[in-house]
């Protein structure tokens, strides 16, 4: 554990090392946030403005009715567009990180430039996550329900095991433009030639952002025994901004080390910004 944190606040460091340089990669994130938001903004006003609509989608949803297509297949159609709006400016900020390992000066116009050429790879990739993520989610539900405790850790593990192997898949589809089967199968691979990376630097990455997140959480707790209702939503208010400038912050920087790690072991040289025994460290040969 104590490990896992050392590893992932060096990592956090190196990867900061140049988001500092080059602050403008906050961009991508904030603008598939924004993308989101809008995204669910505009299918709320939508049903919103048709009424009907919405008393008739109330009235399906009254019928209890889970199992019904028409139910998956909008979740599905959500989950899609959702996911591709996340996977396109994540496939941007990997080529404008690799501009700046490179010694050059990121271009947020090239890198939306870039994702968008790789538009047909971008869709494959979204189609195969969206359907795979959905499967494992209703897996890991049936596992619960039939093996308890037991078929959650199996349902984790299946979800760990895709998350792995497909660790490299969207910087693979950014600088060798792979379609999504083929992009997974090197994604793998190189994850089978240097085994480790992916495990201790995004979990100690993880470790690091949830510390940082402790006082806002802190403060939500503590809302309810402040006893004016101004200062309890200014306090809201405060800790929810810093959780999303958070979350940002940290989408940056695991993009960032992705893009460096990927470097790292298809070239076996470090990134001049990150220090090649912190990622000798993480890496580990087979035996």
């Amino acid at each position: 554990m104590f490990e896992r944190m050392r590893r992932g606040w060096g990592i956090a460091k190196a990867s900061w090392s140049v988001l500092k340089l080059h602050p403008k990669l906050l961009v991508f994130p904030i603008i598939s946030g924004l993308s989101l938001i809008a995204l669910v903004g505009a299918i709320g006003i939508s049903m919103y403005l048709e009424r009907s609509h919405m008393a008739a989608l109330m009235e399906f949803l009254k019928k209890d009715n889970p199992h019904d297509p028409i139910v998956y297949a909008v979740a599905f159609v959500f989950y899609f567009v959702c996911s591709f709006i996340v996977i396109f400016f994540n496939a941007a900020l990997v080529f404008c990180a690799m501009q700046a390992f490179a010694g050059t000066t990121p271009s947020l116009r090239a890198g939306l430039s870039t994702a968008a050429g790789r538009l047909p790879q971008i869709l494959g990739w979204t189609l195969v996550a969206a359907t795979v993520g959905l499967l494992l989610n209703a897996l890991q539900n049936t596992l619960r329900d039939r093996l308890g405790f037991l078929g959650t850790l199996l349902g984790g593990l299946l979800e760990f095991g895709w998350a792995v192997a497909t660790f490299f898949v969207i910087p693979v589809v950014v600088v060798d433009g792979l379609g999504p089967i083929a992009a997974v199968k090197r994604s793998a691979a190189i994850l089978k030639r240097t085994w480790g990376e992916s495990l201790g630097g995004e979990g100690g990455l993880g470790i690091i952002a949830f510390a940082a997140s402790v006082p806002a959480i802190a403060l939500l707790a503590l809302v309810g025994a402040i006893a004016g209702k101004g200062a309890g939503v200014a306090i809201i208010v405060v800790a929810v901004l810093y959780l999303i400038a958070l979350s940002i912050v940290f989408a940056t920087l695991g993009a960032i080390f992705r893009t460096g790690a990927y470097i790292y072991a298809t070239t076996g040289e470090a990134p001049s910004s990150m220090d090649p025994k912190l990622l000798q460290a993480s890496f580990r040969k087979k035996d």
